[in-house]
């Protein structure tokens, strides 16, 4: 049996391939290095995996509850309920901290796969976190509540990937401007 840890990661890193061609096509640019960019995401899957399981055990979105019935002796039914204050720390957790790391090992990191020079990768996020940061927070606050509202923990970094699918491509237009 496949763990679902490996199996998020290689879902994410085929939707990281994907993006990579389709704005490679739209935009009729030279090709990113993709072996590094497919690196950082098979690197970077996992540790967000651990994340999202984490933060779910810590604070559960949802509380369930039985509910004495008197149905026969076919079974229990149960009472499942929001957890606003969990899901709202669970969003400020992955929207502060999560992206801050991300979005700096991201820089970062894929230039670093490249084998840019570190002082130049440092430079590079100092220079470019604010404003990434900036751009992502039209997009991931929603797409996080929703994964939080209605996405099963172990299905939260796939969904994330196909989402950031759809940014890359975005990104890669917007960078071609």
């Amino acid at each position: 049996m496949v763990l679902p840890i490996f199996t998020a990661t290689l879902q994410s890193t085929i939707l990281t391939l994907c993006s990579l061609l389709i704005a490679q096509y739209l935009t009729s640019s030279p090709p990113p290095n993709i072996p590094a960019l497919l690196l950082y995401t098979l690197l970077s899957t996992p540790p967000n995996y651990l994340w999202q399981q984490y933060i779910e055990n810590r604070f559960p979105g949802y509380t369930l509850k039985k509910l004495d019935v008197d149905d026969g002796g076919k079974g229990v039914e149960v009472d499942k309920r929001l957890n606003v204050r969990n899901t709202l720390i669970k969003l400020g957790l992955d929207q502060t901290i999560a992206a801050v790391i991300n979005v700096a090992a991201y820089i970062g990191g894929s230039r670093a796969l490249r084998g840019v020079p570190l002082q130049e990768c440092w430079t590079a996020v100092r220079e470019q976190m604010w404003p990434v940061m900036k751009a992502g927070y039209k997009l991931w606050p929603a797409v996080n509540l929703v994964q939080h509202l209605f996405i099963p923990v172990e299905r939260k970094t796939v969904v994330g990937s196909l989402v950031g699918m759809g940014w890359g491509v975005y990104l890669a237009l917007f960078a071609a401007q």
